[in-house]
């Protein structure tokens, strides 16, 4: 068999072996997995939706492990369960805490800027006190915030997913540097 034959045969062969690699993911699903807490005790279903057969339940206050959400429903599992749960039913933040959870925002009248970059360096956009992105996509800065600049008496909640879910945190003060959870991974904010 020649060279030439060989080194096709081969990269026929790597070609084969990357495929799955590359496969999409369904939609509504995250390349992440993220971890969360149960407000409400809930069943877990079989798929997301209230057709599908009950799987087992979960405890209000239980740490969980979030795979994927779809825009109503996320798939969970504990060390004993696995099953959706409604995204009503769940909370992103560091501690369980009930329905409502309030964050200690400063409201002003101020600019609060992004940039890509640590250290307040890159490409930048700035939101006064009232502006809502809950889908930083829609605009082109998905997951590519690293520094956020305080200007006046404003505040802002940041989060990892669209929508506000997910992690979020409130920065009142400038950050020159965001911490590893939301450093390159914010996808929605609220300025106040």
């Amino acid at each position: 068999m020649s060279v030439a034959v060989r080194l096709l045969l081969a990269l026929v062969a790597a070609l084969l072996l990357a495929a799955p690699a590359g496969a999409v993911q369904p939609t509504g699903s995250a390349a992440w997995s993220t971890d969360g807490w149960v407000n409400l005790s809930g069943e877990l279903l079989a798929g997301p939706g209230k057709q599908y057969d009950v799987t087992g339940s979960v405890s209000e206050g239980v740490r969980v492990r979030v795979d994927r959400c779809t825009r109503r429903w996320c798939l969970i599992h504990t060390s004993a369960s696995r099953g959706w749960l409604s995204l009503d039913n769940l909370n992103f933040g560091q501690t369980p805490e009930v329905l409502g959870r309030k964050f200690p925002t400063q409201r002003g009248d101020g600019v609060v800027c992004f940039y890509s970059g640590q250290g307040y360096s890159g490409e930048y956009f700035c939101a006064r006190s009232g502006r809502v992105i809950p889908d930083l996509a829609l605009v082109g800065r998905d997951n590519q915030i690293s520094s956020v600049e305080i200007n006046g008496s404003a505040s802002a909640i940041v989060c990892r997913d669209r929508g506000f879910r997910s992690y979020c945190e409130v920065v009142d003060v400038s950050k020159g540097r965001l911490d590893g959870l939301l450093s390159g991974s914010i996808s929605s904010i609220r300025v106040y």
